[in-house]
């Protein structure tokens, strides 16, 4: 029997981690150092909480909206994931066919749309010039998808940066009744198939509208 391979789906933060719209703001700074005589090492860490690979909860885009602590720990383990592979250009506002999703099961949990885009993350393209997905496809994946808990991808957002106002309207269709929450900015480069199972950590503070998430898959 062979032993199972774990991978992160999710990247580490650092100060080159880019944000939605350009924005700077990762800061981690030192409180106390053992080569400066201290007892101990200790980090001060600052960052928006849509930072790097993170979930968007529903009170992100609106206000009476679930929050960070309203979801039990049994949410956070999807064992019928799918990987779905879709080559994308910039700006595009991604329409995924009938056809191309027929090949997703009815039992997704978690569906996970590889374009690529990940290849520009530490340039300005990945976040001035990136990719969105239809308002649209918010009905058309719970129609097809009951199941389905989350939707996640390999660009920046789930608004394209050049098409802000859509943008809006589409993160308020998935996040609206009967959700599926968005993780947006997931380390794609090393996943090829589809994972047999994905744990999808957010970090743990209470009422917030999103957060950043740690993804471990099972290969």
């Amino acid at each position: 029997m062979m032993n199972s391979k774990y991978i992160y789906l999710s990247y580490f933060l650092n100060k080159n981690t880019p944000l939605y719209g350009g924005n700077k703001g990762i800061k981690v700074n030192s409180l106390s150092e053992i080569k400066k005589g201290d007892s101990s090492n200790t980090k001060q860490i600052t960052l928006n909480n849509h930072s790097g690979t993170h979930i968007d909860f529903p009170n992100h885009f609106i206000d009476n909206g679930k929050v960070s602590n309203n979801y039990d720990a049994n949410f956070w383990i999807f064992n019928t994931p799918f990987l779905l592979e879709y080559n994308t250009a910039q700006n595009e506002i991604i329409e995924i066919s009938d056809t191309l999703l027929s090949c997703v099961p009815k039992d997704v949990d978690f569906l996970i749309i590889k374009t690529g885009f990940y290849k520009y993350r530490y340039e300005e393209k990945y976040w001035n010039y990136n990719p969105g997905i239809s308002p649209e496809m918010a009905s058309k994946l719970r129609q097809k998808f009951p199941l389905l808990k989350v939707l996640g991808f390999d660009f920046i957002s789930l608004t394209s940066y050049q098409n802000r106002l859509l943008g809006r309207k589409a993160h308020k269709e998935f996040l609206g009744d009967n959700e599926i929450l968005l993780v947006e900015d997931m380390d794609l480069s090393v996943l090829k198939k589809t994972p047999l199972k994905i744990m999808c950590f957010p970090l743990q503070v209470e009422n917030i509208d999103g957060a950043p998430v740690n993804i471990i898959a099972e290969l």
